[in-house]
């Protein structure tokens, strides 16, 4: 280990002494978040291989730069194309594609493939079930944040990470490799509603940001006081509907609370809008008008307005 992190620049006060290496963990969706946690799980002492499109290095130094430090790893890679099982996988690709990707690695995966989504939306869950419903399949959110510059990973704060099965049980083995390596993680008995709380939080949020060309904070003035409004009033209608009561209850003031906490933010959808890339909106806002018996014009105005500026592709 010592001999990898040397060759990648890496100082020695970053190394983890007596850290068993107990499992491999695959990551597939190597962008700004799958990066960030690549470098989070190789310090909880896992084995960590990056999965790509096709074969075209065995290696990739990640260079992450933290408030506390700046550090490059390099990581063996893995076509997806390559044999042999896979045990543990941790899946950041965005949401709508989620079951596409695990498709392209579908015959390296079994019943005891342990799969970990990360990522925004719900639609995921169900599409990742339908390519691989034998394997246990744990739901993680994470606050964190990070972004790339060029060849540079950079994060903005440790952030929150939750993790969790849709049971509700209790933490499996491999949570203690994320617990060494991973700052402010929780395992999360509710994931199930705390997935549906970020995205009720999301829905308020990014798609007005992403129409409007605004950073998070924008919302809170006058200009956009009366969509605001509507859009988090049938939101809450639709968690009422779920039975989700005790979110919708309070889910005017959460978000206001995030516009204000995330002001000089740029939303992820916002960002996707500018790279001129697909959004997340039929993951977020998409999803929840399916779990609606009733018309929610502003939701679904917001949805066509975006699906009307994404690529085809």
């Amino acid at each position: 280990v010592w001999e990898e992190l040397k060759s990648s620049g890496a100082k020695r006060s970053s190394l983890k002494i007596g850290y068993p290496m107990s499992e491999t963990w695959h990551i597939l969706g190597v962008g700004s978040i799958g990066g960030l946690f690549a470098h989070r799980l190789h310090q909880g002492g896992a084995t960590v291989r990056l999965l790509a499109r096709s074969r075209t290095s065995a290696n990739r130094t990640i260079r992450l730069t933290t408030p506390e430090s700046d550090q490059s790893i390099r990581f063996n890679c893995a076509s997806v194309e390559d044999e042999g099982d896979i045990s543990h996988l941790l899946i950041t690709s965005k949401s709508w594609s989620a079951g596409l990707a695990l498709q392209k690695v579908r015959h390296r995966i079994n019943h005891q493939t342990t799969l970990v989504a990360m990522m925004n939306g719900m639609q995921h869950i169900a599409d990742l079930r339908a390519v691989a419903p034998e394997c246990p399949l744990f739901l993680a959110s994470t606050t964190a944040g990070c972004h790339r510059d060029k060849d540079r990973w950079v994060a903005a704060g440790t952030g929150k990470t939750l993790i969790g099965h849709p049971t509700g049980s209790a933490a499996p083995t491999w949570f203690e490799t994320w617990q060494r390596g991973v700052p402010a993680l929780e395992w999360c008995t509710d994931i199930n509603e705390r997935l549906i709380e970020k995205v009720a939080i999301n829905a308020c949020i990014n798609p007005l940001t992403a129409v409007h060309r605004v950073k998070n904070g924008a919302l809170l003035s006058e200009a956009f006081k009366t969509q605001s409004n509507s859009v988090i009033s049938e939101v809450v209608a639709i968690l009422q509907e779920l039975g989700h009561t005790e979110l919708a209850s309070g889910l005017h003031s959460s978000v206001r609370a995030v516009m204000t906490d995330t002001a000089e933010n740029t939303s992820s959808m916002l960002s996707d809008v500018l790279a001129g890339r697909r959004t997340e909106a039929d993951s977020i806002l998409g999803w929840l008008l399916t779990q609606s018996t009733h018309d929610r014009p502003n939701l679904r105005a917001l949805l066509s307005q975006l699906q009307s500026i994404e690529p085809d592709s």
